[in-house]
C-alpha cells in the first residue's frame, strides 16, 4: 500500500511534467503573436525546457542516490511551479524563457523519482512492467495540454494554460511530500558532489550504458518535438485544422503516446530479444516521421504517420530496464539520471536545429531533421548493443 500511495503522488507529478513539456504546441501561437517571436525564436524560447530538463538530470541524479526521492521530488516540483507561473506572467521572450527553463529544471527528476520508489519497492521483475505503465498513468497530463488547454486558451488567452498548470503544480507537491515515504536516501560519506556527477557522465560513457544513452538522444526527443511543437503548426499551417481541432488529434496521439509504453512494458517479460525489439521500432518510427516531410500534405496519412511514430518510440521505456540491469550496485539513480540527460540534451540540440531547417526548408524541413538524426541513432543503438560490455 506504501508503494501505491507513494507511486500514486508521483504519477501526479510526471502527469504535470507531461503537460508542461507539451504546452507550448498549443500556446505556440499567442506566444508568437504576443512577443513576435519567427519559427526560430520560438523553437529556441520552447527548448528552454528542454535544457531545464538537461541540466537537472546530473544533480536529480545525484540528489535521488544520496538523500532518497521524497526531498528530491518536493524540492522539484517546487521549482517547476514557480517555473510554469513566471511563463504565465512573463512581459516578454526572455522571461518566458526563464520560465521554461525553470519548468524544465523543476521537473527533470521526478520520473526518476517514480521509478527509484518502484525500484526500491516492488519486486526486480515487476520494474519494467511498471516503468511502462507509468507514462500510461501520468498520460493525463498529456491530455490535458490538448483539448483541454486549447479550449482554456479560447476562453481567457494563452496565459490561462500555464497559470492552470502552476496551479496543478501546488497540488502535486503537497501529495509528494504527504505520501512518498523516506527511502532510498544514504549519507554521503566521503565521496564530493563533484565526483557524484562526474560519475554520472562517466556511466553515461560506459559499454553498458553506452547503447540506451545513444538511442535516448534520439528517439524520445522525436516524438516529443512531433507532440510538443510541430504536429501543432503542420496541424493548422499544413492542413487547415482549427485550434480545437488540432487539439483533438494532439489528444489522440496523447493517448497513443500514454498507452504505447505499457504495452512494451507489459510485453518487456515475454520478448526474446528486448534490444532488437527496441532497435526495429525505432528505425521503423524514423519512416514513418519521414513520411511527412516527403509525402505529406494530406489529412489521414500524416496524422496516421504520427500515430505510428507516437506508437513505435513508447517502446523507448525499454531503455530503463536495460539501464538498470547495466548499472552498478548504489548507482541506480545516477545511471537512469544518465539516460534521461540523453534524451533531453537531444531534444536542446535537435530542436533548435530542427527551427532553422524550417527557417530554411519551412515545416518538412523541420521534421526531416528528427527523421534522419532517429535513422542514424536507431542503427548506432543496434550496432553498439552487439559490443561486449
Amino acid at each position: 500500500m506504501t508503494a501505491i500511495r507513494a507511486l500514486g503522488a508521483l504519477v501526479g507529478a510526471v502527469s504535470l511534467s507531461q503537460w508542461a513539456r507539451t504546452l507550448p504546441a498549443v500556446i505556440a501561437g499567442g506566444v508568437t503573436g504576443e512577443f513576435g517571436l519567427s519559427e526560430a525564436g520560438l523553437a529556441v524560447a520552447t527548448a528552454m525546457v528542454h535544457l531545464g530538463f538537461a541540466v537537472g538530470q546530473v544533480p536529480s541524479g545525484v540528489a535521488l542516490d544520496r538523500v532518497g526521492p521524497r526531498l528530491t521530488a518536493s524540492v522539484l516540483l517546487a521549482i517547476a511551479t514557480a517555473g510554469l507561473a513566471l511563463s504565465a506572467a512573463a512581459p516578454g521572450a526572455w522571461s518566458f524563457a526563464l520560465g521554461q527553463f525553470l519548468t524544465g529544471l523543476g521537473c527533470s527528476g521526478v520520473f526518476m523519482a517514480a521509478l527509484m520508489v518502484a525500484a526500491q519497492l516492488l519486486p526486480a521483475d515487476r520494474f519494467g512492467q511498471v516503468a511502462g505503465l507509468m507514462p500510461a498513468l501520468s498520460g493525463i497530463g498529456l491530455l490535458a495540454s490538448g483539448t483541454p488547454s486549447a479550449w482554456l486558451i479560447g476562453i481567457a488567452g494563452w496565459r490561462a494554460a500555464p497559470t492552470a498548470a502552476a496551479g496543478a503544480g501546488v497540488l502535486c507537491l503537497f501529495a509528494a511530500w504527504r505520501l512518498v515515504p523516506p527511502v532510498g536516501s544514504r549519507r554521503p560519506g566521503q565521496r564530493s558532489l563533484g565526483s557524484e556527477c562526474l560519475e554520472v557522465l562517466l556511466l553515461a560513457a560506459s559499454r553498458g550504458l553506452r547503447a540506451p544513452v545513444t538511442l535516448a538522444f534520439v528517439g524520445y526527443p522525436a516524438t516529443l518535438a512531433l507532440r510538443g511543437l510541430w504536429a501543432g503548426p503542420w496541424l493548422t499551417g499544413r492542413l487547415g485544422f482549427g485550434l480545437v481541432a488540432a487539439g483533438n488529434v494532439l489528444a489522440a496521439l496523447s493517448v497513443v503516446m500514454s498507452l504505447s509504453p505499457a504495452l512494451f512494458g507489459w510485453l518487456d517479460r515475454h520478448l526474446p530479444s528486448r534490444t532488437r525489439v527496441v532497435g526495429i521500432a525505432h528505425l521503423a518510427a524514423a519512416a514513418s516521421l519521414a513520411w511527412l516531410p516527403l509525402a505529406g500534405g494530406g489529412a489521414a496519412p500524416d496524422i496516421a504517420a504520427m500515430m505510428l511514430v507516437g506508437m513505435l518510440i513508447g517502446s523507448h521505456v525499454l531503455l530503463y530496464p536495460m539501464t538498470r540491469e547495466a548499472a552498478p550496485d548504489g548507482t541506480t539513480g545516477k545511471a537512469l539520471s544518465a539516460v534521461n540527460l540523453s534524451f533531453f540534451v537531444g531534444l536542446v540540440v535537435l530542436q533548435p536545429l530542427s527551427g532553422l531547417a524550417a527557417r530554411l526548408a519551412g515545416l518538412p524541413g523541420a521534421l526531416a531533421v528528427f527523421a534522419v538524426a532517429l535513422a542514424a541513432g536507431s542503427a548506432a543503438f543496434l550496432t553498439l548493443a552487439r559490443q561486449p560490455r
